[in-house]
């Protein structure tokens, strides 16, 4: 994912006919690369894992690309931050439209890779928080690790991180446990 250069801020419509999958955050384009096959092995299993769980709960499981709205005090089509997390988890389907989500989702995991993580831990870690994510995942395939960061009194402040010999818990579910070593251990030949 590349940062477009751009003299001014951009809306929904204006990316929604561009080729390719985009990105806005704050108005700016940012442009989704095809994800490698480690990014996609671990999506697909976490989602796997996370989807029986959350039914159980009443919440969806919900796998990129599919959009969320943060600024819902503008129309759709107006929209300047709409993203597409990799993986993320709604527990008030009511929020849940046909295009997108309209607002904060309970859980975000995001599958870093060379051309988001910095993306992935600055501007959506800052995001992801300002706008109420109750917890967000980074996970990280080439150190095999994922980062379980909580929210507490509006800001990030809980974390921990889970390699492929732990068993992953959540701050927000403590009922939730997913062992990681078949999620983390990913090997290409």
């Amino acid at each position: 994912m590349q940062k477009e250069q751009h003299d001014r801020l951009y809306s929904y419509k204006d990316i929604q006919h561009w080729e390719g999958n985009w990105e806005l955050i704050d108005g700016v384009p940012y442009l989704l690369a095809s994800p490698s096959y480690d990014h996609q092995y671990v999506v697909g299993e976490l989602h796997l894992a996370l989807a029986p769980y959350f039914k159980a709960c009443g919440c969806r499981v919900i796998l990129s690309p599919f959009d969320v709205q943060f600024d819902t005090d503008r129309d759709e089509e107006e929209a300047q931050t709409v993203v597409q997390p990799d993986l993320f988890v709604v527990c008030d389907s009511n929020r849940i439209t046909k295009n997108r989500v309209k607002g904060a989702p309970d859980i975000v995991i995001e599958v870093l890779s060379a051309s988001t993580g910095i993306r992935d831990r600055n501007h959506k870690y800052h995001l992801y928080e300002a706008n109420g994510v109750k917890e967000y995942w980074m996970v990280d395939p080439s150190n095999r690790t994922i980062e379980v960061i909580g929210l507490e009194e509006g800001r990030f402040q809980k974390r921990a991180v889970f390699g492929p010999k732990d068993v992953l818990t959540s701050f927000l579910y403590p009922d939730l446990a997913i062992p990681l070593d078949s999620i983390l251990n990913v090997e290409v030949k």
